[in-house]
């Protein structure tokens, strides 16, 4: 009983897809028509038309432009941002040599009287307490001259000169030697280094040695601070006590220093 209802159902939808395709086909073929015997008449009808299909070209062509000009200045940016990073680091190595240069030789305007070099390699590239500065015969620096570090505290002695670099013993090398004084009372000491940059020495316990007194050694027209008492090895029946020295200088970051002659 359905079937006939269906037959009749698509029969009706058949026939309106064929109505509404003739009815484009007509309409083509009358613009066609329209087309070639009234050219001035179509082309004033349809300019609307045509001006927003030009509209439209031109917003899309806008929209994808500005994509790209947008794609162009994110890289343009990202170039500048990592330029700038490079600009700051380099900033901050040279702010940390002028104020290297400046800790060693100070700010006053008389003429340094030693030479400025560079520490080359030093603990633990270089052998512990020895240091590879970048000074040379040709700047008249000889063995036995200072090595002074940041503030003009002794750290050293030039132990050779080659033809381009010139090596550094550090006081604090092991089993070096090196005359020295404690506290208020300059109670003369002997300094031996024990490496990395430590010290000891032995005093009688009647010298009154304390924690935090300052060690001195001789330098360039004075004596310098080298470091400090940091603890007191004793026994109770001992008549000399072991002063345990931290130096003021860290060897282990030495950038610069200067060479004086002894």
């Amino acid at each position: 009983m359905k079937k006939p209802f269906f037959h009749k159902r698509n029969t009706l939808i058949r026939f309106r897809i064929f109505s509404f395709g003739t009815s484009i086909l007509a309409l083509g073929f009358l613009l066609i028509i329209f087309r070639v015997t009234m050219p001035g008449l179509f082309l004033e009808a349809a300019a609307p038309l045509f001006n927003i299909g030009t509209s439209l070209t031109t917003d899309v062509f806008n929209v994808t432009n500005s994509f790209a000009n947008t794609r162009a200045l994110t890289n343009e940016k990202t170039q500048l941002l990592t330029r700038n990073n490079i600009l700051l680091r380099e900033n901050e190595t040279l702010m940390a040599r002028v104020q290297d240069l400046t800790a060693l030789i100070g700010t006053s305007t008389p003429r340094v009287h030693g030479i400025v070099a560079n520490v080359l390699a030093r603990p633990p590239q270089s052998p512990y307490d020895t240091l590879l500065i970048n000074s040379s015969a040709s700047s008249h620096i000889i063995p036995g001259d200072y090595v002074l570090a940041q503030g003009g505290t002794p750290i050293g002695t030039i132990g050779a000169v080659y033809a381009h670099t010139a090596y550094v013993i550090l006081f604090s090398t092991h089993n070096a030697t090196t005359t020295a004084w404690v506290g208020t009372k300059r109670t003369p000491i002997t300094l031996i280094g024990t490496g990395a940059g430590m010290f000891t020495a032995r005093v009688v316990r009647q010298a009154g040695v304390s924690i935090g007194d300052r060690i001195l050694v001789p330098g360039p027209g004075s004596v310098h601070t080298i470091g400090t008492v940091v603890r007191l090895d004793t026994e109770p029946v001992a008549t000399m006590i072991t002063l345990r020295i931290r130096p003021l200088v860290n060897i282990f970051s030495l950038t610069t220093v200067e060479v004086v002659p002894h």
